[in-house]
């Protein structure tokens, strides 16, 4: 192993023309000291801070992320809270406060992982989309991510044809879905909510912009250039 210091972390980005950081992989909840360490020398130096998280914290502390955290990815398992309760040992009602609170402050994403038989019926994913839609807006992104059998999780791994159908099904009512742990010939790029033009084509870690009618000189939003529609996206 080898130990880490906040600003070791920041020199390394900096070193690889890294825009920022991103605390994830492991709760980032359970080393929240780290973050507060770390996010505020990356902010002062203009790098960006995102948290992947489960969503269950309490208010304050979540509060404290917000003077650095600039984008949050927060799993909703389920929108059913026996899920929570039976695989989770939690409670479904904090994680949605986490991200209604998050929308306020900062860009958020939503991530839900289909587990066979746990998670990924028609009711499960409609259920999900209609939180989403009504309390996050549908401009929020949604990725659906294919789950693997671990440990003591045991059931098969999600069939793709489950995937892509939260993916149609979602679409109904949200603007960007996306599909995980798959490889697809399009259900991870980013069309144009309004005309259906491409706007991001992504390919594993390949990523490629259409171009727009205006250079590139500082950190903008990203416009659809056959229709004009304004996205949410940030160019920089």
């Amino acid at each position: 192993s080898r130990k880490v210091t906040p600003q070791s972390l920041v020199e390394a980005a900096v070193s690889a023309q890294s825009i920022g950081i991103a605390y994830t992989y492991s709760e980032p909840y359970i080393w929240f000291e780290t973050i507060m360490e770390t996010g505020p020398l990356f902010k002062s130096r203009g790098l960006k801070n995102v948290l992947v998280t489960n969503g269950f914290m309490e208010h304050a502390p979540l509060m404290d992320l917000f003077g650095f955290v600039d984008a949050m990815n927060i799993d909703i398992k389920s929108i059913r809270p026996e899920f929570y309760e039976k695989l989770c040992n939690a409670k479904l009602k904090p994680v949605l406060t986490t991200c209604e609170i998050a929308k306020k402050m900062c860009h958020i994403e939503i991530t839900n992982l289909l587990i066979p038989g746990e998670n990924d019926s028609v009711d499960d994913i409609r259920g999900l989309t209609d939180y989403i839609a009504a309390n996050l807006g549908k401009d929020t992104p949604l990725h659906f991510s294919r789950y693997f059998p671990r440990y003591k999780m045991t059931s098969p791994a999600t069939e793709e044809k489950t995937l892509l159908r939260a993916w149609e099904i979602a679409r109904e009512k949200l603007d960007y879905v996306y599909v995980g742990n798959i490889e697809t010939a399009d259900k991870s790029n980013t069309n144009c909510p309004s005309c259906g033009k491409i706007l991001v084509q992504r390919n594993g870690y390949n990523i490629k912009i259409t171009p727009t009618a205006e250079p590139l000189t500082t950190e903008k939003t990203l416009s659809c250039p056959s229709c004009g529609f304004k996205t949410n996206i940030v160019l920089s």
